[in-house]
């Protein structure tokens, strides 16, 4: 009599480094769009109660403040890549500044064109013409989005420089640990191996999301150091064998 075999599913594939790399530049373009949307919710909500005598004027003012920390830092005595860059931030921030809106004179004309988009435009106009200084001040906070999203790229090597600093420290600490018969935690290196990548989406979101201008390296600095130190516990608390 034979005996009938367990049922075993078969074993999921685990994605590569291609799979990996997709996945962590969706999530990361998310938390960007995140950024975004919660800084231009932040600067409605601040016109709404906070600056309403400035209005659309307060988001033009951090603009023109974090364009000033692009521009002289980066553009003298810079690499070419830089330059290059800061040209692609410029022309950028025109094109979102080139947007226009519709208005009387380009929703009147066209006599030819169906009613129904004629009404659509009237409506679109309307609704504009109500909610202008929104509109105005999306406008000013999604050129201080490219600026600051120029600015944390240009940051990443300080983020990599930590990374390398932590990770040799943090190397050297688990050979002192595995020769001097040191204890294993596996708690402590799954909390610190899980806290690498939200260290550097925190520094994204919080300083894009910001509604006032602040020096960049005062956001970024601190969340880059733990980063760093995530990385030195991580490799710290490694198993001593495997």
């Amino acid at each position: 009599m034979t005996t009938r075999q367990p049922y075993a599913p078969p074993k999921r594939k685990e994605p590569g480094l291609i799979g990996n790399s997709i996945s962590a530049m969706v999530q990361l373009l998310t938390w960007l769009l995140v950024s975004w949307l919660l800084s231009v919710a932040i600067e409605w909500i601040g016109m709404a109660y906070w600056w309403t005598d400035q209005q659309a004027e307060h988001a033009r003012s951090v603009f023109e403040a974090d364009l000033a920390y692009l521009h002289p830092t980066l553009i003298e005595n810079s690499h070419s890549l830089k330059q290059r860059i800061t040209r692609w931030t410029d022309q950028s921030v025109q094109a979102v500044a080139n947007i226009s809106w519709p208005t009387y004179e380009k929703v009147g004309r066209g006599t030819g064109i169906h009613s129904s988009l004629i009404a659509l435009r009237h409506w679109l106009f309307r609704l504009t013409s109500r909610y202008q200084d929104q509109l105005l001040a999306a406008q000013w906070v999604t050129q201080t989005f490219i600026v600051r999203l120029v600015l944390i790229l240009f940051s990443i090597p300080l983020f990599f420089s930590l990374i390398i600093v932590g990770a040799v420290d943090g190397l050297v600490e688990r050979d002192l640990r595995r020769w001097g018969g040191g204890r294993e935690s596996s708690n402590v290196f799954n909390l610190a191996r899980q806290s690498i990548t939200p260290a550097f989406v925190s520094a994204c979101v919080i300083y894009i999301s910001l509604p006032y201008s602040i020096n960049p390296s005062w956001v970024i600095l601190p969340f880059a150091v733990l980063q760093g130190l995530a990385v030195r516990v991580t490799l710290e608390r490694l198993k001593k064998y495997f």
